[in-house]
């Protein structure tokens, strides 16, 4: 329809759908915002003023001849970080790191990480040797933060990948055991618990601040968090560790729906992460009997 128009003259407020082409004619554009960009324009005579892209408005272009393809503004000199979704990647370069936690009793508690992107080994003391580890990307730059759980308290302390500045904050009680996550997908960790007792979950969504209770798990079960069905979103699950019948694994997938299986024994130790690459979560465990690790893989479930 468009091509058959010689003169075609609009305004646009708010664009947040797929912008389909537009070839010939005049046309202006003023204020606009684009939160997709698709399709080619070109032909004709344009003029963008004061267009505002994901963030940061860009200078007015007008004039001229102007050939748009599948155009998108991220923010002009701003930086958009992809979120990350690699356990204990400390380096940001998109791949788990080794890393150790060492209780250390009276003298506090020690880090030491093998950085995979230059094979860097930094350490420094954060904690006590009661604490729990908690490690998520809480500020969003795309490294994990190294952060602590404190049971006694239920107050979280986490040290700042940026500079190594830390801030503290309470979320839960005694007896909980931390079970971070980017539950909400908007690229930073929540801050959650998983209440074993009574079998309830309790996660501050960083996007709204709210607290979303659920209930999953009984007793005993042991939290297994991670992004099964690869949607950006951690899914909440849990271990059960079932004697002779083996060890169940209960997962809440926030889009493919809830799944359960049986893989593992009741001494086993669950180490769920994404070893193939495919972007979910691959169900495995370690074996401390023999040393074997035992990884089911996403793709043939």
């Amino acid at each position: 329809m468009l091509s058959k128009l010689r003169s075609f003259c609009f305004t646009v407020s708010l664009l947040s759908l797929m912008v389909p082409a537009q070839t010939g004619g005049q046309f202006t554009i003023t204020k606009s915002v684009i939160a997709g960009g698709g399709g080619s324009a070109s032909g004709g005579s344009f003029s963008v003023n004061g267009t505002i892209g994901q963030a940061v408005a860009g200078g007015p272009s007008s004039g001229g001849s102007f050939s748009l393809i599948s155009g998108f503004w991220a923010g002009g000199s701003g930086s958009v970080v992809e979120p990350n979704d690699a356990p204990f990647d400390f380096d940001g370069d998109g791949k788990t790191d080794i890393a150790i936690f060492r209780p250390n009793g009276g003298t506090g508690a020690e880090w030491w990480w093998r950085r995979s992107s230059d094979g860097v080994v930094p350490a420094l003391q954060f904690g006590t040797a009661s604490d729990v580890i908690a490690p998520g990307d809480f500020t969003g730059d795309g490294k994990m933060d190294i952060t602590i759980f404190r049971p006694s308290t239920g107050t979280w302390f986490v040290l700042r990948s940026e500079d190594f500045s830390f801030f503290s904050f309470p979320f839960g009680t005694t007896g909980d055991v931390p079970a971070t996550g980017d539950y909400d997908g908007d690229g930073k960790a929540d801050p959650a618990v998983f209440r074993a007792s009574v079998g309830q979950w309790f996660i501050q969504r960083s996007s709204d601040q709210q607290v979303q209770i659920v209930q999953f798990g009984i007793p005993g079960d042991v939290a297994v968090t991670a992004d099964y069905d690869g949607d950006g979103k951690d899914d909440i699950a849990i271990y059960r560790r079932n004697g002779a019948n083996g060890g169940e694994w209960w997962i809440n997938r926030s889009t493919a729906g809830l799944i359960a299986l049986i893989f593992g024994t009741a001494t086993d130790l669950t180490v769920p992460g994404d070893y193939t690459g495919d972007g979910k979560a691959d169900i495995a465990f370690f074996r401390p009997s023999n040393g074997t690790w035992f990884v089911l893989r996403s793709e043939d479930l």
